[in-house]
């Protein structure tokens, strides 16, 4: 994280970390939890089951888990706020205004 920010201002990125990171976690383990649905409805079997498990482990769960690695998280807390999975009322205007220049070059990617 940047040493420049004010202990505040890394503790605000933290917690705006931590509940990015619950809720795009959240997201996949409900798809994951489809899979369980589909195994107990005996619409796939076990193995099957199994495949979906390794793949979230070592797909969605591992990438999650690296975004949110202390040592860029306001990278990720700006491209959740980008992507709206924190709103911009939920940050805050000075958390807003702290990532203004890393939501700025996320708004140029797009066009």
């Amino acid at each position: 994280m940047n040493p420049d920010f004010t202990k505040a201002q890394r503790r605000r990125i933290r917690e705006l970390g931590a509940l990015a990171y619950e809720r795009e976690l959240s997201e996949e383990l409900a798809k994951l939890e489809a899979e369980f649905k589909r195994w107990r409805a005996g619409e796939i079997d076990a193995f099957q089951l199994s495949e979906a498990i390794h793949r979230f482990h070592q797909g969605a769960s591992r990438e999650l888990f690296t975004r949110y690695d202390q040592s860029t998280l306001e990278i990720a807390v700006a491209q959740a706020i980008h992507r709206g999975i924190v709103s911009q009322d939920e940050a805050g205007a000075d958390t807003v205004a702290l990532l203004g220049n890393i939501l700025a070059f996320l708004r140029e990617q797009e066009t």
